[in-house]
């Protein structure tokens, strides 16, 4: 398995953004594919999220970084005010701190998960509250935000499935993770 936090020193900050709803529908699709069941250790709501405990340890500290803050960030079909704290509940208990759910519009789709994650990342770089972004992402819309970012000084880690991720996003991280290893 591949070093989940490379080039990180003692004293760095890290937060970690999951654009989560993407993540779901591209693990679905890659499940389907392989025909075979959920890894046993693999939390996954179909089309809402999905995430393993491996890539989000309890005690917030990776090779002696210290996560700040973890955010992700889905949209639940019909989502209904119940149904949206059953989402954040479960997301906390994976532990993020900050589950950003909202609801899924038939018409309009889900657009406040991208600006909301986009927003986020780039309003805590500007504000250097973070040496290292991990942003769980593949889609090419966030090479914005990732060159915006490395702009403010701090370096992007890009963490997706191989069947969702776009080259040019990879190609501009400063490090990847193909999740496959640890999802699939």
């Amino acid at each position: 398995m591949p070093d989940l936090y490379p080039f990180i020193n003692e004293g760095y900050r890290a937060m970690v953004f999951v654009d989560g709803e993407n993540l779901a529908i591209r693990y679905g699709a890659a499940k389907r594919q392989q025909g075979s069941p959920d890894k046993a250790e693999v939390v996954h709501i179909p089309e809402v999220a999905v995430w393993a405990p491996i890539l989000s340890p309890r005690n917030s500290s990776l090779s002696g970084t210290r996560v700040i803050r973890k955010h992700y960030y889905t949209s639940v079909p019909k989502g209904d005010p119940p149904k949206l704290q059953e989402v954040r509940e479960q997301l906390k208990q994976q532990g993020f701190e900050a589950p950003n759910v909202f609801p899924k519009d038939k018409t309009k789709g889900s657009k406040r998960v991208d600006i909301s994650l986009t927003t986020d990342m780039l309003l805590h770089a500007a504000r250097k509250h973070y040496d290292i972004a991990v942003l769980v992402a593949g889609d090419e819309d966030y090479i914005p935000l990732v060159r915006a970012v490395k702009g403010e000084g701090a370096r992007v880690h890009v963490w997706f499935l191989s069947n969702g991720l776009n080259p040019q996003l990879r190609d501009e991280s400063d490090y990847f993770v193909d999740l496959d290893e640890f999802l699939l």
